[in-house]
């Protein structure tokens, strides 16, 4: 026979827990707030749904459609003639390119469930840019590079931006070269995050396809580590990323390399 007080504390459990999830989702639902963004200027125009529980993806704009000279920020609900990277807060002023948005990002700017984003652009001079940064892929037994060869590498390029080139101290001091690790599609997110980068070595084919990275030129079969590998360009923004580059493809340029 069973049980009729085992019976009663499980229909009477049964029904607590039904009835605090509908009071729990009741109450979320109360305290959720949404609107609908709009990015004027996005490749297609793109529209996003946002709550207070749940983000909206920033669209992306071709390098095509950015102005020479200048650089992508981001998206801003703000005016963008009225952002300047001295501003306080300047980073608080828009949402990162390729990222997410959320409420709180955008809550101050809400008007009838609504809000306009517009694409952040500014021009170099008004940035603190590095003279040239340059990427290298750090797993070894993938690409073949090593800091051994990393660092014989950045000598001789740095004997070329100053005999050559003839580069100032100030311009050699904004040097950059960077180690990235992990698959293509990690490096390709860490190298789109970064967004300064203008010389890759060491990828292979697949940076575009699997790492989602945009470049201007590349080249293939270049001795690394005992390894044929690819040297990109992947900025256009400066002269000297061109310059660098070309000089790469050059015995001179990729000897430590190998």
């Amino acid at each position: 026979m069973k049980n009729p007080i085992k019976k009663l504390i499980v229909s009477l459990s049964f029904a607590f827990v039904t009835i605090f999830s509908m009071t729990g989702c009741a109450l979320l639902k109360s305290l959720e707030k949404s609107c609908d963004v709009t990015f004027v200027g996005g490749d297609p125009f793109t529209t996003a749904h946002v709550t207070t529980f749940e983000n909206g993806l920033t669209p992306h704009i071709p390098k095509s459609e950015i102005p020479v000279d200048h650089k992508f920020m981001g998206w801003t609900a703000y005016d963008p003639d009225t952002i300047h990277y001295s501003d306080r807060n300047f980073k608080d002023k828009y949402v990162e390119p390729d990222g997410i948005v959320r409420y709180d990002d955008i809550k101050n700017h809400v008007h009838n469930g609504k809000v306009t984003m517009h694409p952040l652009i500014l021009h170099m001079d008004e940035l603190p840019l590095n003279y040239l940064v340059v990427g290298w892929y750090a797993k070894t037994g993938t690409s073949g590079l090593a800091q051994a060869q990393i660092n014989n590498w950045k000598n001789d390029l740095m004997n070329f931006l100053t005999n050559e080139v003839h580069a100032t101290e100030e311009q050699l001091s904004k040097v950059v070269v960077r180690a990235y690790d992990g698959n293509v599609g990690t490096i390709g997110a860490l190298i789109n995050a970064d967004g300064d980068v203008d010389i890759f070595l060491g990828a292979g084919p697949n940076l575009k396809s699997d790492g989602g990275v945009e470049y201007v030129a590349r080249q293939s079969g270049i001795s690394m580590g005992g390894k044929s590998r690819y040297i990109y360009q992947l900025s256009d923004d400066k002269s000297i990323s061109k310059t660098v580059y070309d000089w790469c493809l050059t015995d001179a340029g990729h000897a430590s390399l190998a």
